[in-house]
């Protein structure tokens, strides 16, 4: 199958940098054969042609940087934190 020539004003589908999602974009410029800027439909941002391809990816789940916080901790103060925690928590109801 083959890929028809992109021209000025077509639209492709392409990452936009302020709406953060994938949308359609009309093509703005093309340098040698390929595509340079493209213009979001959505929100009219003009930005370089990204291939579709979205943002940054979350290097470390939150959960994970928690444990890393509280290995660091000194012991005293994770048994006071669970003391507290044990205070809070709500005896369970009687029938």
């Amino acid at each position: 199958m083959e890929e028809k020539e992109l021209r000025l004003g077509d639209e492709i589908d392409d990452y936009c940098t302020r709406c953060r999602l994938l949308t359609n974009h009309g093509v703005v410029t093309i340098l040698d054969g390929k595509v340079g800027k493209v213009r979001c439909n959505t929100c009219y941002f003009e930005h370089t042609f990204r291939h579709a391809k979205g943002g940054r990816k979350k290097k470390e789940d939150v959960k994970s940087l928690f444990e890393q916080v509280l290995k660091t901790m000194p012991k005293q103060a994770s048994a006071r934190n669970q003391q507290a925690q044990e205070k809070t928590q709500k005896p369970p109801k009687k029938r």
